[in-house]
């Protein structure tokens, strides 16, 4: 129903029709409705009392409409079309423009804005997010903040990771989004919601904590402590649709979360909960029949996901829909087959009562559709998918045309007979003391392995220093940090017990001498004869030297595990005239930052030298050769090493991966062939946690076993290998069966580019030109000046009237933080991707979401007319385009524009566009309208006296039948608006009761356990839950109730004259 600007029930009103003002009548004050429609009955003279649309109909007392304006040629230019356009976006309500798109300093990819489509359609407000490791999950959830900024003033951003992650966070925002954000911890997370609940005050933040740091494990009735008390403020202040605690929760790294017994899930509800909406970001692979699916989608939504038999029955009913999307999507639509996909959708409970697959079957009927009718189709089915609404995933095989090669260079090392003495004893001692370890001792042992195959030289030196040679189960200072290297969070979920799996009673490996000479300085001096002789440094620095006389601006990035190696290497390298740069776990962001900038711009710093830990969140896209001069147990730890450099922003075609293959050695012998098998240096392996980590873990056990000889070793090594590729491919297969049920990505990503084609998104151009028209026309004292310094970096200095005007504004909307200019000139920038602008302390990047940008936009608000410096819009203007620069011929064209609303249980913005040639009454075809009126706006020039260039009776007629297809076409999308508003009310009211169902189950399971156990004073307290219950149900039928009946508005918002010429 329209939303009424003048009142049709008062009588005597002179009215006319908007499509044609010569037909005038008087209200008789009488109104009627049909099919949720306004009628309004008119006089329009004698025997002719007739009922007519309200949309139709105008007060012939109003202000000069848009169709006078053009009758008496009051033609404004194209900078005011384009300042109407351009306000129209910043308002932030257009539902088809972008506000993210080009709002930071990244690269554009279409699918990076699927998540941003997808949360903006949720019900419920919170999405899933999936993509492969190395597509940008971080970018694209922020590109979801910068939209929930723009359209709904979004302040408050809690991002929760784990702790290793954190300082990457606070970077990326910085570099990538010219924003702030602070690491913070429980308490001053506490500290700043108590703040909150106390004043009312929103305060604005961008706040980065660790999974580790919030999550309680003790939830008993005495715990205490800050974590426990934010923990319960979270639990006790639940989000609704006037409050909540943050508007957007951000949780990286969600299949932490997926075992809901812990505290990591607990968490996650808990947030889930206080929050207006949810982002959850996982890089682990779906699987239909996967456990971790389901209860990350439980988090996501417990009421449509409330048991895994209503998931599985979700997965069945969902498919048909998906297949319907496929095969009315080809360039050859495959009608038959949507036909028949769509009979077996109605045929589910899910969609038997949508009247949108109804009317969309019915659709279906005719021998061929339109272009046209395909995308809106094919719209239909993607807002019908079950899960669509709630996650979303991006593989790089799917979205990446040119995909980085991934190259791999083996490089061959054989001990020398005292380096494999060394090793053989070695080896043969940790295996002596692995009988009867468990748990961490385990890992201990094996880590001193992998140690000796990292360096043996580092190695021996550093275990010398720390008594480790007498004990290899000796503690240090760096075990831990080590350790972790090495196996990740593997050590918080395994308790090994060798003895359980192997008997170490008879080992039948034979003794082997120390080949250690006695006394600390013959010992030293072994040392030195090893390093002289090191067959593993010597292969690497002919590597090196090669690779430099080719290229000697190539830069190439090494790992290892082991700090050690790591300092070992820096000095034989820089001895060797080989400049280097280390990082290692536990230095600090700025110190890391530094490090990383120095590498990347210097030339003379050929080698990064990373661990594990170092290089957590780094990008190195500016690099192509990667050398492990180590190899992790888990194949997992490989795929993050080399996913620093395969990952957006790769210039080079071609990635190296170079590894060390040794001929003597156990493990290397297991480890080669695992990597061969699974094809890791070939191709992304994705995120197979679940089944690596198990497997590999048996592969640890089996080295360690001193009952195996080497063949038997080799035999089990092989047999596990091929399990792992079994397993591997089965798992492949799953994923691609999940995905054709839960996504279908080409059509989104063709509206995506369309919308950018269209120019739906605010370009920083515009932003200029409308900053600089704004304070041309209201504050000419305001200087904006280049800054000489910086090109696309611009002084503001505003004048004396417009800085307490603008501070004003930033108290009254409680700005904290945000701008100076208030205050002072501030050098500011409107593109983003201007090198060295962001990140800057001191610069200002003017979007949308910026004060002064929200202050100027307030001026051109209705309810601010009466204000100083409030504006007023030119609504016609007449522009000039040249036929080469323009996809129609040449002639006057006349351009309309409209501004439908439609709002039930969600809200549609959009402009509508139509253009007519005046020569022949050509309408333009859909699209072609809106890119004509767009290049009008953003690239016209001025056409003076445009009036007397026309034949004004024949422009009003134009006007006049674009008014009428607009609004044939307004009521077409009214009908679809409505129906899929009744769609999905009727599935918002199915959830509801079924969670009040769930609930009221619940409720009476724990009275009658209450009752059982005789404990019958704690039942009221119960009852009255089941009562609190009941009443929430009825609010929400109430709320979807009034969510039913729709809202519409279609006004004109502007038109005019495009002239194109040859």
């Amino acid at each position: 129903m329209t939303e009424p600007t003048w009142d049709p029930n008062i009588p005597d009103q002179e009215v006319r029709m908007r499509n044609n003002p010569g037909k005038r009548g008087v209200t008789t004050g009488k109104t009627s409705e049909s099919a949720g429609r306004l009628l309004v009955l008119v006089n329009f003279g004698p025997n002719e009392n007739t009922y007519k649309l309200y949309d139709q109909l105008e007060l012939c007392g109003q202000p000069e409409s848009i169709r006078d304006l053009m009758e008496t040629g009051r033609f404004g230019t194209p900078d005011d079309l384009r300042r109407i356009l351009t306000f129209q976006k910043i308002k932030g309500e257009l539902t088809n423009v972008l506000y993210s798109m080009e709002s930071s300093n990244t690269d554009f990819y279409a699918y990076q804005f699927k998540p941003v489509l997808k949360l903006l359609d949720s019900p419920v407000g919170r999405l899933l997010i999936a993509d492969e490791v190395g597509l940008g999950k971080t970018i694209e959830s922020m590109y979801i903040w910068k939209e929930l900024q723009a359209r709904e003033e979004a302040r408050r951003l809690l991002i929760v990771c784990p702790a290793m992650l954190r300082d990457k966070w606070v970077s990326d925002i910085e570099k990538r989004f010219n924003m702030d954000a602070d690491v913070v911890d429980a308490k001053k997370l506490l500290e700043t919601t108590q703040s909150f609940l106390q004043r009312g005050n929103p305060h604005s933040f961008i706040y980065v904590s660790s999974l580790e740091g919030l999550r309680v494990k003790n939830w008993g009735e005495d715990a205490k402590g800050t974590r426990v008390e934010l923990a319960r403020l979270l639990e006790s202040h639940p989000a609704n649709e006037e409050f909540s605690l943050f508007d957007l929760v951000i949780i990286d790294e969600a299949h932490y979360l997926r075992n809901p017994g812990t505290a990591n899930h607990k968490l996650g509800q808990l947030l889930r909960e206080a929050s207006g909406h949810l982002i959850l970001l996982t890089a682990t692979p779906i699987q239909i029949r996967s456990t971790n699916l389901y209860q990350l989608l439980k988090l996501i939504s417990p009421e449509d996901f409330f048991d895994s038999a209503t998931f599985e029955k979700m997965l069945e009913a969902n498919k048909p829909v998906v297949d319907a999307l496929r095969l009315i999507w080809r360039t050859s639509p495959d009608l038959e087959g949507t036909r028949q996909a769509v009979d077996e959708a109605l045929k589910s409970d899910y969609f038997s009562k949508s009247s949108r697959l109804k009317q969309l079957r019915t659709e279906l009927d005719a021998e061929t559709i339109t272009p046209e009718k395909q995308v809106r189709l094919g719209e239909v089915l993607e807002n019908s998918s079950l899960f669509g609404q709630f996650m979303t995933r991006s593989r790089k095989r799917e979205v990446m045309e040119n995909r980085v090669q991934r190259k791999a260079q083996t490089l061959s090392v054989k001990f020398t007979p005292q380096e494999k003495q060394v090793y053989d004893y070695i080896t043969h001692k940790i295996r002596l003391q692995a009988r009867g370890q468990k748990g961490v001792s385990v890992f201990r042992l094996i880590a001193r392995q992998r140690q000796m195959s990292s360096s043996m030289v580092a190695a021996l030196s550093a275990w010398n220093n720390k008594g480790v040679l007498d004990n290899f189960l000796v503690t240090d200072d760096d075990d831990e940090e080590l350790l972790y290297e090495i196996f990740g969070d593997e050590l918080e979920e395994n308790d090994l017990n060798l003895d359980r799996i192997f008997n170490y009673s008879h080992p039948k490996s034979k003794n082997i001498d120390c080949p250690f000479p006695e006394g600390k300085a013959e010992f030293e001096q072994f040392i030195e004869d090893l390093k002289k002789t090191d067959t593993k440094y010597q292969e690497l620095i002919k590597f090196f030297r090669n690779e430099i006389s080719a290229n000697n601006e190539e830069k190439f990035v090494l790992f290892a595990f082991f700090r050690d190696t790591l300092t070992y290497l820096q000095k034989r390298l820089e001895d060797d005239g080989i400049n280097t740069c280390l990082i290692m776990g536990g230095i600090k962001r700025e110190e890391k930052q530094e490090v990383l900038e120095n590498f990347k711009n210097n030339n003379t710093r050929s080698v990064l030298l990373s661990s594990e830990v170092g290089s957590e969140g780094i990008d190195l896209q500016f690099c192509r050769f990667i050398i492990n001069y180590d190899l992790p147990w888990n194949p997992m730890r490989v795929e993050q090493r080399i996913g620093r450099l395969d990952r957006l922003g790769q210039k080079s075609a071609t990635i190296c991966i170079v590894n060390f293959s040794f001929k003597d050695t156990i493990e290397e012998y297991i480890l080669e062939k695992l990597y061969e098998r699974i094809k890791i240096f070939e191709e992304s392996i994705g995120d197979l946690e679940d089944i690596l980590g198990e497997r590999t873990e048996q592969l640890i056990i089996d080295l360690l076993s001193s009952d195996l000889s080497e063949k038997e070793l080799e035999k089990r090594a092989d047999d596990n290998i091929r399990a792992i590729a079994r397993e591997i491919n089965e798992q492949r297969n799953l994923e691609n069966e999940a995905m054709n049920l839960v996504a279908f990505s080409d059509y989104i990503l063709s509206m995506i580019n369309q919308g950018r084609d269209q120019r739906r998104w605010l370009h920083p151009d515009d932003i200029k030109a409308f900053v600089n028209d704004f304070f041309r026309l209201q504050y000419p004292g305001t200087v904006i000046s280049p800054n000489p310094k910086q090109e696309g970096l611009f002084d503001i200095k505003l004048s004396d009237e417009a800085k307490p005007d603008l501070k004003l504004f930033c108290n009254q909307r409680r700005v904290e933080k945000g701008t100076r200019l208030h205050s002072q000139t501030v050098a500011c920038f409107f593109d983003p991707k201007i090198p060295g602008t962001m990140g800057k302390p001191h610069h200002e990047l003017l979007a949308p979401s910026h004060p002064l940008i929200q202050w100027i936009r307030h001026k051109y608000e209705p309810e601010s007319q009466n204000e100083e410096g409030a504006q007023t819009f030119q609504l016609v203007s007449a522009s000039r385009l040249k036929s080469q620069d323009v996809d129609v011929g040449s002639g006057v064209y006349v351009y309309l524009i409209h501004l439908w609303k439609l709002k039930g249980l969600r809200t549609e913005t959009r402009l509508a566009y139509q253009v007519m040639r005046l020569s022949d009454g050509l309408i333009l075809p859909e699209n072609q309208p809106e890119s004509l009126v767009n290049k009008a706006a953003f690239t016209g020039e001025e056409k003076p006296n445009a009036i007397n260039l026309v034949d004004v009776d024949r422009v009003l007629s134009a006007y006049e039948k674009c008014e009428e297809h607009l609004q044939i076409a307004f009521t077409e999308n009214e009908v679809a608006f409505e129906a899929e508003n009744q769609d999905k009310c009727d599935v918002q009211e199915g959830s509801a009761k079924a969670y009040a169902k769930r609930k009221w189950q619940e409720y009476e399971q724990r009275i009658e356990n209450l009752n059982s156990q005789g404990k019958t004073g704690l039942i009221p307290a119960i009852a009255g839950l089941v009562g609190k219950n009941t009443q929430q149900l009825n609010l929400t039928l109430k709320r979807i109730e009034q969510k039913r009946k729709i809202t519409t508005s279609n006004p004109a918002l502007c038109a005019g004259l495009i002239f194109v010429e040859e």
